[in-house]
């Protein structure tokens, strides 16, 4: 009786039913770098087997949609942007989504414009730039890569699933519209490089923020 007894016991210590203070000295605490998941607005957390965990930010495309007519150079002149309004807050935004795991950020550009407007991307987008300012997004930490591309005046996107409704304004009328994040900057910043124009700073015209907004442009 006594053996059975003992053997029980080794049995239980053995699957960690009891515990010295060495055990706990060889624990390997969990350490978050770049953001902890109990913290307001986080990105992509992961965790590796030796607990070195961390949380970067979602990684997103926008993609700035141009329209205009062919000149006699063969060039487009745009005049109008073509944008979709969100199902949520009802403010118009670029046309975008997030990256998936096993996508290039051009890829998620393919299958975010069939998803959202009903188009096959027939040409290769410009890279606008990238915007990471962590108040872009009030939902969570995200970084977006900015496309542009340029389409002719006759073609007509249709709203997909993911869009309330597909929305077409001029180049023009950007300032007299309400956007959701930073997508008004996007515009603008797009416009002026069209225009060959200094970047416009956000505390010289009414924006997103209401101090400067930090981004990377192509060519700023």
């Amino acid at each position: 009786m006594i053996n059975v007894v003992l053997v029980i016991s080794l049995l239980y210590i053995r699957s960690g039913g009891i515990r010295s203070s060495s055990d706990h000295a060889t624990e390997t605490k969990t350490v978050w770098h770049g953001g902890n998941p109990m913290e307001e607005k986080t990105g992509s957390c992961w965790c590796g087997e030796d607990k070195y965990c961390m949380c970067t930010p979602n990684l997103a495309i926008d993609l700035i949609i141009a329209s205009g007519e062919i000149d006699s150079g063969g060039s487009t002149v745009v005049d109008s942007f073509w944008l979709v309004r969100r199902k949520d807050t009802g403010q118009l935004a670029t046309m975008g989504g997030f990256v998936d795991v096993d996508e290039t950020v051009e890829d998620a550009v393919k299958r975010e414009l069939k998803e959202e407007m009903d188009l096959t991307l027939s040409s290769t987008p410009t890279l606008v730039g990238i915007y990471s300012d962590p108040r872009r997004d009030h939902r969570r930490r995200t970084a977006s890569a900015v496309f542009a591309v340029q389409i002719q005046g006759e073609i007509r996107p249709n709203a997909g699933d993911d869009a309330k409704d597909v929305v077409k304004i001029p180049v023009n009328d950007v300032e007299k519209h309400s956007f959701f994040a930073d997508h008004r900057t996007i515009l603008l910043d797009y416009r002026s490089s069209l225009r060959k124009e200094k970047r416009v700073e956000q505390h010289e015209s009414e924006g997103d923020f209401a101090g400067g907004v930090a981004r990377s442009t192509c060519g700023a």
